[in-house]
């Protein structure tokens, strides 16, 4: 099977698995048929179909079916047919920003910090939970930037402006809360229900594995390879905040790592030393992951 799916794709290998997506959310949604949740569930599809796309500007999987697999893997695991408006835009804006801070044109990356820093501020007004965005974004800006003041203005501009719409909007609604619900409150809920995340222990191990792997090889990495990488894990850190901070038992918003943890888990996997390594490791993650779906499925 791991040798099956690391073989090269083709121009329909992402339009394939882009279908088997929109089937999964399509029955997921059919059980739950309102229109709140359709407006989500469609939302959300844009924002996981994007992420396909992204495989191939980030360029860190040598266009293998692999992590094209493992990430719908993932999302089939974590979705589920009452996914929340909020994290439908969340996910979609992330991925949005990956495609906007990956681009190969610089002369487009750098225009569009305006554009950034709307994202950012309109997902956090939708959703505040996604605040580590920000940080990351500005961090990534200082890193890269070759006119970092500038493109920080413009980046906190961009964020200013949907901010200062929202609380415009607020108050011609007259809406008292609008401050209030900016404020995302941390809970410990999260450790009261802990049961599930037994069956992900192998698929963390592997991610745990597979980045210590990569620091293990640093000098054998391109330049390139070492800054999309590196890009990658800041990006991780950032989701990873979200869900630590804000998860509780809304095992969805794990989507928001599917990306980067199909990146991290192929590349992992691809350079394991054995054959019978890659086939077995390749094997525990997805019965792991299919194992807590399961778990989730007949629990929550």
């Amino acid at each position: 099977m791991f040798r099956l799916l690391s073989g090269q794709t083709n121009i329909f290998s992402i339009p394939v698995y882009m279908m088997a997506l929109l089937a999964f959310i399509t029955f997921f949604n059919v059980l739950n048929l309102d229109s709140v949740n359709s407006i989500s569930a469609a939302i959300a599809f844009a924002g996981t179909a994007l992420g396909y796309l992204l495989f191939q500007t980030l360029a860190l999987n040598y266009r293998t079916h692999l992590p094209l697999f493992l990430y719908t893997v993932l999302v089939f695991s974590f979705y589920s047919g009452h996914i929340g408006l909020p994290l439908s835009v969340c996910l979609l804006v992330s991925h949005l920003l990956l495609s906007i801070l990956t681009a190969t044109n610089d002369d487009l990356r750098q225009d569009s910090y305006l554009l950034c820093g709307a994202l950012v501020g309109l997902c956090f007004a939708v959703f505040p939970q996604s605040w580590p965005l920000a940080p990351f974004v500005i961090l990534h800006i200082i890193a890269t930037g070759k006119r970092q003041m500038l493109d920080l203005l413009q980046f906190l501009f961009g964020g200013s402006l949907v901010i200062g719409g929202y609380f415009a909007i607020g108050y011609v609604l007259e809406r008292t809360d609008t401050t209030e619900r900016l404020i995302p409150y941390v809970s410990g809920q999260w450790t009261e229900r802990y049961e599930a995340f037994w069956f992900l222990a192998p698929a963390v191990a592997l991610l745990l594995y597979s980045v210590a792997d990569h620091f293990a090889n640093y000098s054998k990495k391109s330049p390139s390879s070492r800054f999309k990488y590196t890009f990658l894990l800041s990006y991780s850190v950032a989701m990873l905040t979200i869900l630590v901070l804000y998860m509780e038992t809304q095992y969805e918003m794990m989507l928001l790592i599917a990306l980067p943890a199909a990146v991290i888990l192929s590349r992992g996997l691809r350079f394991m030393p054995k054959e019978w390594l890659r086939e077995g490791s390749f094997w525990l993650l997805l019965i792991s992951l299919l194992s807590f779906r399961v778990y989730s499925f007949l629990n929550y």
